[in-house]
């Protein structure tokens, strides 16, 4: 009996920590906010699911790839994608809150400093029908710029995208809300005309979300308990204020013009009706 409890013991030392969790989750490419999120989320579910453990996918592979070893769910259970991507939909299990309170669908645009002015003109989106927007070639963006009816000026990649603009191809370069400070200080050596344009903000519903594979639902419902008790207590604001907070206030959002937008992909499961899920600008101190 001690020999045998002597091997067991050994053993033990010899397996990984998540041999002894309840919840595996292997997850593929997690920023600092996601993946504070998401061990939020698995902290507060504790009591009722069990402890875990958290297993990075390191290897670097195509988002194809990661979708294939997703829906196989051995070496890969848990991915964050933009909603709306096809294959994603059809296999996947999407966790369905906004995992940045919808922000990622939030707008503010390069200009060429000359073209404040115009900008400024901009009142809704029959204004924004008259500018040109650029953007990269195969951006989901795209597709939603032009189901709106404003004109796009495309380019293979990010870095052409700014001569283009101070030469005047297009009048506004939207970026992400957490893109555009760090691109202006990369850019602006090179580009000393350009500029944060100060007036519009351009909004469509979108937002990363949480695709969990079809072999782990447990593992979607353990997430989607786990937003429900941040959400109440008010641990899901505090969090995207910490991260978020600073660059929201440094673009001066709510003295903005919003110019609200369809995203022509918003898959049906999106709750659009939870008003509390979602970041405001008008809400804002």
């Amino acid at each position: 009996m001690h020999a045998l409890l002597v091997g067991l013991m050994l053993v033990a030392t010899l397996l990984p920590r998540w041999a002894f969790a309840d919840d595996v989750v292997r997850v593929w490419t997690l920023g600092d906010y996601q993946s504070a999120l998401l061990h939020e989320l698995l902290e507060r579910t504790r009591p009722e699911y069990g402890a875990y453990e958290v297993v990075p996918f390191t290897e670097k592979v195509s988002l194809a790839r990661a979708t294939d070893l997703l829906i196989d769910g051995r070496l890969l259970n848990l991915i964050t994608q933009g909603i709306g991507q096809p294959r994603l939909e059809r296999e996947a299990i999407p966790v369905q809150y906004p995992i940045d309170k919808g922000l990622l669908g939030y707008r503010v645009g390069f200009i060429d400093a000359g073209n404040q002015e115009k900008l400024s003109g901009v009142k809704n989106l029959d204004d924004m029908r008259k500018l040109r927007v650029g953007q990269g070639r195969g951006w989901g963006d795209v597709r939603i710029y032009e189901f709106n009816g404003i004109p796009v000026e495309t380019s293979p990649d990010t870095p052409s995208l700014f001569p283009m603009l101070v030469h005047g191809r297009f009048d506004l370069f939207p970026r992400g809300i957490n893109e555009i400070a760090p691109e202006f200080t990369k850019y602006s050596r090179d580009y000393p005309s350009l500029a944060i344009e100060k007036h519009v903000l351009l909004h469509y519903p979108f937002y990363d979300a949480f695709y969990v594979s079809p072999a782990a639902p447990h593992l979607a419902k353990r997430l989607s308990a786990g937003f429900e008790l941040i959400v109440a207590d008010g641990s899901f604001d505090a969090l995207f204020a910490k991260y978020f907070g600073k660059i929201v206030a440094d673009l001066h959002l709510r003295n903005r013009v919003v110019v609200d937008m369809e995203n022509p992909d918003l898959p049906p499961w999106v709750p659009l009706d939870r008003k509390e899920l979602w970041f405001d600008p008008a809400q804002l101190p």
